[in-house]
């Protein structure tokens, strides 16, 4: 052995001793049925990863070793369909329907409220579907071990719960036959959602065009016109082939310095389970075999009925580039994808979005390793179908360019620097992040530890970069000379909508035609076991649980040191280990700003470094040095409600909180950039040149941004519905909520839609109302704070750059300068129905009640009630019953209201799932019919797991700078919500819920809006009409 590796096998050894770990492990050490096969010390994020292999069934495990709390264990399988019915999809949900030890319905929704589970989830990718869970408590670690582990290799796979959640036919009423029959099923309906999504479309399309005759040429979640072709039989059967021990990896990740979670008894635990399975052989995933020729392909979807009719199209370029499982060349790959795309200097950038040919990158920008044989694409959306062969023809210039002459060498050094930053956060779901990524490397052929080591491949990056030609030579190889190109076109087609529903309803007539008198008989029976099955209320004892005693009075804390000297703004210090990295948030309150400014104030945020400024007047040259000093910088305007204490608020009635309005600016850098990044904050609020001559590059730049938003506030409809629901009965009935629905909600992408179709007028006009925003927060004299989260040492270079801000912005003049004066009216509640129709398939709906504030006592029972509501009445009438793929009610603490929601909704919401939350009201006004001692124990634990989760280190001491609460208010209402009883949740229910009136909203499909077309209480608004919902 040489003396070099002599020293790292010493130093492993010295690290394993410290982590608890035998010393004397080796590669060949055989441990409880497992033999090691690689022992690594990665110094990049200073853990030990120890590789090992089943010797009776292959099962690879990875356990990695490292001082985080955030305990992780996860399970991945290969599971690689060869159609689109969603089988690896429906078997993920179907799995988590009851086990051979636990055989109750959904244990995994159960867990949930019976855990302090910081993670809890299943997910089904392209070629993998993983089971992972994460929790700093070592019962609860074992408690959630027992029932993933039970699920995946001895799930139950009932019939009924296939047909639940995968599709089944029914009568619309199950125990009406007179009623139609219809589709339904919970990924059925989700996957109508996700289809309704027109960037998922692309992406879908895209991929089934860049990989034929693979399994990435089937859509693994399933496409709705396929997922109907599944039968019970092929579920089964594909997971007696993919749910093996042999196909299987595993990565644990769990805190070993303490010696809560060793090695040996972990794998011990492991081998009883899987042993009995015996080896099967395993399949490789078969690659792509590569295009002779680039191929064009093209496809449809909805129109937007808010956007430019005339540029609605999208066209990206995608190339078939390297394997997958080589760790340096993929490495090399995602700089080279950065380098070329990322950020206002990137020459993509430059040719495709600076131009505005388009609102914004297409949706597969970048480089993508969801495929073992990665691609990196290129494209526009928002464009004019005449400009196809332009953008075809700026994306080919670049990279000739590009393989002429390179990256300017500052370029490539502040894309390290962004890495190297991000090596360095120290994240909350770090474990999370990195047990998943490993998975999917070891699936696709790699080596889950070497992916690990950044440095090391940053090392040989800058080695190689001393011979010319490193980028240019991959340039030239995997986009100007690679034949497996596809150049993908999406038009909007007005019959869209119209051909999917036709499609359905031809899909579901050939199905009902061919049904005998005794298949119909089986559906009425098969819908009504399964609705006395969702009916039924079972006993969850068999799973294991932790007890409310388990868990600490005391919550967690993040101590801040507060200061204010003469010469600057107040600073909140939280001082704490960041690996050598600083964040700063500058937070100004806006109150008094002009209302017709607030509209404005997330463009303000956005276009932040969009405009450049005194200083730097080139956008490209700002962010180049943006990036060389930060990890970025960015604004945001926010709400922050302010807490009336001990007041009490009635039902029916506005919360007493008001708000107050504020623009935050924030970023992070390493210690020793502090003097640049301030200097950078400085010039960024400043303001750009205002000057006549930079007027009109600016307002370019800002048409571009304001495409941007108007494309993005879109697009996020269809992924996040329930929320812009929420949103908008939230904005009926408190003063945050009207706000942010200004900022970002529902009126907000309506407002930017609306801007952008108005031409050079609106962008000219936004311009002006920017600078506006610019001149207040310099010259009005309202509150000013920082935040400061660092290492101790630190500390005083910050402080240093705070005072130095203060002084020259004279934010700490007491002289009034400016500004408004003008105040917000008092905020009443309005009580209303708001239908907007969407081109989408499905619903999102929600229902919003006035609560209390924060400090007021009956704040956490109102919250417990959303936690037993969801768990026990929503979940199942809403998502078991009614199909949507969610149904859940929340309680927002700080605005003091209480909401019902569902996601993905299939078509009859207004009457289903509305009548749900009338019939919720009852059901909280007699809940202690419904649930006992211990349900109400499990709804504390899901809610103070959700408060003592753990946090990323530029998030600690966030809570008290953002919102004003203290540690003690956060530990009194703790101990309260603790000791609230039944009695005390009932009592809440009755007060501001039951017969109170509420705000409803529903997003859904144009056809729902025949529903409540004239009638007096509903309120019809269009996405395309004018002014202000």
């Amino acid at each position: 052995m040489s003396p070099s590796r002599r020293l790292r096998a010493l130093s492993a050894r010295r690290m394993l001793s410290t982590l608890n770990m035998p010393g004397s492990l080796s590669v060949g050490t055989e441990i409880h049925g497992f033999t090691v096969s690689n022992i690594k010390h990665v110094k990049d994020f200073d853990l030990i990863a120890i590789k090992l292999k089943h010797n009776v069934t292959a099962a690879d495990y990875l356990h990695i070793a490292k001082e985080d709390t955030n305990n992780v264990f996860a399970v991945g399988f290969q599971t690689t369909p060869l159609n689109s019915t969603g089988v690896p999809h429906i078997l993920e949900h179907t799995t988590l329907c009851g086990s051979a030890k636990f055989p109750v319905r959904d244990p995994f929704f159960k867990m949930l409220n019976r855990s302090m589970s910081t993670f809890m989830n299943a997910l089904t990718g392209s070629d993998v579907t993983m089971y992972p869970f994460s929790t700093e408590n070592p019962a609860d670690f074992n408690n959630l071990f027992q029932v993933y582990m039970d699920a995946v290799f001895h799930p139950l796979l009932r019939k009924l719960d296939f047909k639940q959640e995968g599709w089944r036919l029914e009568h619309e009423v199950p125990d009406d036959s007179t009623t139609p029959i219809v589709f339904k099923g919970v990924v059925y309906n989700e996957m109508k959602g996700v289809f309704s999504d027109v960037n998922n479309v692309f992406l879908t399309r895209l991929q089934q065009a860049m990989y034929p005759g693979t399994t990435y040429g089937y859509v693994s979640g399933g496409d709705p016109a396929h997922i109907t072709d599944l039968s019970y039989e092929e579920l089964i059967a594909f997971h007696k082939k993919y749910y093996h021990p042999s196909n299987a990896k595993k990565v644990a990740f769990p805190h070993s310095l303490k010696g809560n979670f060793p090695l040996e008894p972990r794998l011990k635990a492991v081998d009883a389970i899987i042993s009995p399975f015996g080896r099967i052989q395993t399949e490789a995933i078969t690659n792509v075999t590569p295009l002779g020729a680039p191929i064009q392909v093209s496809s449809t979807c909805a129109p937007d009925p808010m956007g430019n009719a005339d540029k609605q199209c999208k066209l990206s370029i995608s190339y078939l580039t390297n394997d997958g499982a080589d760790p340096f060349e993929t490495f090399a790959m995602r700089m080279l994808a950065t380098l070329l795309t990322d950020g206002a200097s990137s020459p993509m950038y430059r040719a495709l979005i600076e131009t505005n040919i388009g609102s914004d990158y297409a949706a597969s920008t970048g480089y993508d390793r969801t495929a073992r044989m990665t691609n990196f694409s290129v494209g526009l959306q928002g464009i004019a179908k005449s400009d196809f062969s332009l953008v075809e023809e700026k994306i080919k210039q670049v990279f000739e360019t590009v393989a002429k002459t390179g990256f300017e060498s500052s370029r490539v050094d502040s894309a390290i620097h962004q890495l190297e930053l991000g090596i360095r956060h120290r994240r909350g779901n770090f474990g999370m992040g990195l047990a998943q990524g490993a998975i999917q490397q070891w699936i696709h052929g790699g080596d889950p530890i070497d992916a690990l080591e950044v440095t090391r491949y940053i090392a040989r990056l800058r080695n190689e970069l001393k011979t010319p030609g490193f980028f240019e030579s991959r340039v030239e190889k995997y986009f100007l000379q690679n034949k497996h190109q596809v150049v993908f076109t999406m038009e909007p087609d007005q019959a869209f909508a119209d051909s999917v529903q036709k499609e359905e309803e031809s899909r579901l007539k050939r199905k009902i035609d061919a049904l005998t008198p005794s298949d119909k008989e089986d559906i009425i029976a098969d819908g009504l076991k399964l609705k006395q099955m969702q009916e039924t209320k079972e006993d969850p004892s068999c799973l294991p649980t932790l007890k409310l005693s388990d868990v600490s009075v005391l919550g967690k804390t993040y101590p801040v040191v507060f200061s204010k000297d003469s010469d600057t703004i107040p600073i909140f210090n939280r001082e704490t280990a960041t690996n050598g990295i600083s964040y700063i948030s500058i937070s100004k309150t806006l109150d008094g700003i002009a209302p017709d400014l607030l509209n404005y104030l997330s463009l303000y945020a956005n276009s932040l470094t969009a405009l450049g400024t005194k200083k730097t007047p080139s956008v490209p040259d700002l962010d180049e040095k943006i990036r060389r000093a930060t990890s970025g910088i960015s604004g945001s305007p926010s709400v922050q409600t302010l807490q009336s204490h001990g007041s009490v608020v009635g039902p029916s009635s506005s919360s007493s909180s008001s708000s107050s309005l504020n623009m935050s600016i924030g970023t992070s850098f390493l210690d020793t950039n502090a003097d640049q990044a301030f200097a950078l904050l400085q010039e960024i609020l400043e303001g750009s040149d205002a000057s006549d001559a930079r007027q009109q590059e600016q307002n370019e730049r800002l048409r571009t941004v304001i495409a941007g938003m108007a494309a993005d506030g879109m697009n996020s409809l269809a992924s996040s519905g329930h929320r812009y629901a929420v949103g908008l009965c939230s904005a009926d009935l408190s003063e945050a909520g009207k706000t942010r629905q200004t900022l970002g909600g529902l009126e907000a992408v309506k407002f930017w839609n609306r801007v952008e179709g108005s031409g050079e007028e609106g962008v000219d006009v936004a311009r002006r109302k920017i600078r506006e925003i610019n001149r207040f927060l310099l010259e009005s004299v309202s509150p000013a704070k920082a935040m400061v989260i660092s290492a101790k040492e630190a500390f005083g270079a910050n402080k240093l750059g705070v005072a130095r801000l203060s002084k020259i912005l004279a934010w700490d003049d007491t002289t009034q300068r400016g500004g408004h004066e003008t105040k917000p009216a008092p905020f009443s509640p309005t009580f209303k129905n708001t239908f907007v129709p969407t081109p989408f398939t499905v619903n999102y709906t929600a229902r919003a009640y006035v609560g209390v504030p924060y400090s007021h006592p009956d704040s956490p029972a109102l919250q417990i009630l959303a936690e037993l509501m969801t768990s026990h009445f929503l979940h199942r009438e809403v998502r078991e019953k009614g199909g949507a793929y969610g149904g859940f009610s929340g309680f927002n603490v700080l605005d003091g209201l209480f909401t019902m929601a569902s996601y993905r909704d299939p078509p009859g919401a207004i009457q289903r799932t509305f009548d749900a939350y009338h019939r919720g009201e009852a059901w909280g006004a007699e809940i202690t019919k419904h649930v006992g001692a211990r349900e109400l124990d499990e709804a504390k634990l899901s809610i103070l797991a959700g408060l003592d989760a753990p946090i990323s280190a530029g998030q600690e001491g966030m809570t008290l700078f953002s919102t004003g609460l203290t540690d003690e208010q956060r530990q009194r209402r703790r101990e309260v919500m603790i000791h609230t009883s039944l009695e005390q949740v009932q009592d809440a229910a009755r007060k501001y819920l039951a017969g109170q009136r509420f705000s409803q909203a529903i997003l859904g499909p144009e056809g729902e809006a025949a529903a409540v077309a004239g009638d007096p209480q509903w309120e019809l608004t269009r996405m395309d009409g004018g002014g202000v919902i």
